[in-house]
């Protein structure tokens, strides 16, 4: 195979032609990179057809990252002449934006510069095939979403038995909520460690959500997601809040996926695994109505039912898979190039509408 097919490619947008010829001799000059050009209404189109490892692009075409991340999560790099703001980095790590390029009146420097951001996102070894390109090609250190899994009574044992079928390089950060005594947590989390080889860790407040992390909901108590108070780029941590539970049980489904959803948005999957009463459904209306995913774990593999059938019965589910079979539908919905989950058993067509519990 010749060596040129193992090319990491970059896509450049509609930069000025002074800029988008020093970024392709400068990109160009390293034997592991290919660069492309596309045009002002391009974009979009080509980057649908080639799936490039990276886009380059200016402020003006951050509404096309934006659509661009419905399709695929692709990184961007954004060139900015002045000082971004926060708020706007905020809202552009979202559609998959890690870092600014900024003018400078050094040439060799402003090389590194870009080289050292660029190599940031580009596997360590050369992929041979397009699924172990997916499954490297996530930015370290920054979420792609964040999958929340919540469930009661026989919850425990089928968050083990799913953990162990995730993969190393999951690119999404999970959170864990399970009803039980706060005096649980310690061996809950220790049983998941021995399942799985992805870190393990109990969410206090203030813990930052790390891509491939599961993070346990102590119990006793109820857990947020909010954005990260101390960064600019698309990270969250957990915090306690004093509202109460909609259906009286501690750690809150519906609280956590609620936040999750009011947080983070699209990039949100929900899991309601077997677990007695309704909590998770209105959590599931909120990540519906922002554009996420629901899976609910079937009445066959199920300890207690009664939480997946009320997501059900609200026309709330995506998909309906037997426990054994939730791991890998999460994998390839968190892929890089975000696959559509597969749905086993229909639930029909059901608007996402509002409701009372």
């Amino acid at each position: 195979m010749p060596e040129r097919s193992l090319s990491f490619t970059i896509l450049l947008g509609n930069l000025s032609t002074a800029l988008r010829l020093g970024l392709t001799r400068l990109l160009q000059s390293q034997p592991d990179l290919k660069v492309v050009s596309a045009g002002t209404t391009e974009l979009l189109a080509v980057a649908r057809r080639l799936r490039p490892g990276l886009v380059i692009v200016g402020e003006s075409q951050l509404r096309d990252v934006e659509q661009l991340s419905h399709y695929a999560s692709i990184p961007a790099l954004l060139y900015c002449e002045g000082q971004p703001l926060p708020g706007m980095l905020r809202e552009a790590a979202r559609w998959g934006v890690f870092d600014t390029i900024r003018p400078n009146s050094v040439p060799a420097e402003w090389g590194v510069e870009v080289l050292r951001k660029v190599r940031r996102i580009i596997p360590q070894k050369p992929a041979r095939t397009v699924a172990k390109l997916v499954s490297k090609s996530f930015i370290p250190g920054i979420s792609r979403g964040l999958v929340v899994i919540g469930g009661s009574t026989g919850g425990t044992t089928a968050v083990e038995h799913l953990v162990r079928g995730l993969p190393a390089s999951l690119a999404y950060s999970i959170l864990v909520a399970v009803h039980l005594p706060a005096s649980f947590l310690d061996s809950f989390v220790e049983r998941l460690c021995r399942a799985t080889s992805l870190p393990v860790v109990a969410g206090w407040p203030g813990t930052v959500l790390e891509p491939g992390q599961i993070v346990v909901a102590p119990g006793g108590r109820n857990l947020l997601v909010k954005a990260a108070t101390n960064s600019p780029w698309q990270a969250w941590q957990t915090e306690y809040t004093a509202e109460p539970s909609p259906s009286g049980d501690e750690p809150s489904v519906d609280l956590l996926m609620r936040s999750a959803a009011r947080t983070i948005g699209h990039n949100v999957l929900g899991v309601v695994l077997t677990g007695l009463g309704r909590d998770g459904t209105l959590g599931a209306q909120a990540i519906r109505q922002r554009g996420g995913m629901v899976l609910v774990q079937d009445e066959a593999s199920s300890a207690q039912f009664s939480m997946p059938q009320s997501v059900i019965q609200h026309g709330l589910a995506n998909a309906v898979l037997p426990l054994d079979q939730l791991a890998a539908a999460i994998t390839r919905h968190t892929s890089f190039f975000a696959l559509p989950v597969p749905t086993v058993q229909s639930v029909g067509s059901f608007p996402v509408r509002s409701f009372q519990l």
